[in-house]
């Protein structure tokens, strides 16, 4: 049965083919001259442009997971979290999403550039195809899938607040666990990828 956060199936696949690159990468000497280090910083500036959809949705469901099923606290602490999460949901516009394909487009082409420099020519093709898919498949995401997830998503937080205003305690908590049932397991998956994706940025701008 497809999970809510499937869409970001071809953002995986294409960090797990970075990855590889960046494995390859790590294997050549002296990168520190002009030209290895604008590869370092393509490769930087694509896994954040990667990164971005999945710690957005880490933001708005992390608060939520963190939140205590005590009846008697449940409320108070749910104030700050509902507010914070209504911030970020209101002022939300999808314009960064919407540069994701101009701008990992830009830096597919300066990539492939540099082919002949590291890596197989097996994954120069896998980065080609999965950065391509990527990028013409952006902005269907966008509107096919990424945005009904957020709506999907408040829908739920306006039903947990409903029952947190009638103060019923009970339903809310079971409208939360609800939610994040049906985020399971690829919510886990989705933290786990950004954690990895964090830990190569930080590794390759410490390159730079």
């Amino acid at each position: 049965m497809p999970g809510p956060l499937d869409f970001l199936n071809p953002v995986n696949t294409a960090v797990s083919i970075v990855k590889s690159l960046v494995d390859e990468w790590r294997k050549m000497q002296d990168r520190q001259d002009s030209a290895n280090q604008a590869i370092t910083a393509d490769l930087v500036g694509l896994l954040e442009e990667l990164r971005k959809t999945n710690s957005t949705i880490v933001k708005l469901v992390s608060p939520v997971r963190r939140l205590k099923d005590n009846p008697q606290t449940f409320a108070a602490e749910w104030q700050d979290i509902y507010a914070d999460f209504r911030d970020t949901v209101d002022a939300y516009d999808f314009i960064e999403e919407r540069m994701h394909c101009h701008k990992i487009g830009q830096i597919r082409f300066r990539m492939g550039k540099r082919k002949p420099r590291f890596g197989k020519d097996t994954q120069w093709q896998q980065f080609d195809r999965a950065l391509d898919e990527l990028s013409n498949a952006d902005l269907s995401i966008i509107d096919r899938h990424y945005r009904p997830f957020v709506a999907d998503v408040d829908a739920a937080m306006r039903r947990i607040d409903g029952f947190v205003q009638a103060n019923d305690a009970a339903q809310a908590i079971a409208e939360k666990k609800t939610l994040l049932a049906n985020l399971d397991p690829g919510y886990a998956q989705t933290k786990a990828r950004l954690a990895e994706m964090s830990d190569l940025i930080a590794q390759l701008t410490n390159e730079l």
